[in-house]
């Protein structure tokens, strides 16, 4: 214990003051450095990032274009074939086709 209060409240090392500040002009500038590194780096990454998705939706673009554009498209002919239900139907009158659609079975025969 009395060699711990022979020392007092000095340390028993000691820096000068310029070198103090020489350490901490050189811990600055190297975070400044590193964070400019790691900018550029993510600004590059981001970069071919954007361009790949561009790239693809373009080529995207350009396919469905393609597609719709040079592509033959099935053509349906309407075929003037009626049967006799569509003879009946286009035969009735308009009261007629009127009642018809509020026509109502009462009972369902049931068949053994």
């Amino acid at each position: 214990m009395k060699d711990f209060e022979s020392i007092g409240k000095r340390t028993p090392y000691a820096e000068h003051d310029d070198y103090v500040r020489k350490l901490i002009e050189q811990a600055t500038e190297k975070a400044i450095d590193s964070q400019q590194k790691k900018t550029r780096t993510v600004s590059l990454r981001t970069k071919v990032i954007v361009a790949a998705a561009i790239a693809a939706l373009l080529l995207g673009g350009f396919g469905i274009s393609y597609h719709y554009l040079f592509t033959e498209q099935p053509t349906v002919m309407a075929e003037n074939n009626n049967g006799p239900i569509d003879e009946f139907l286009n035969s009735l009158s308009d009261e007629d086709a009127q009642l018809l659609a509020y026509y109502d079975i009462e009972e369902i025969p049931e068949y053994e």
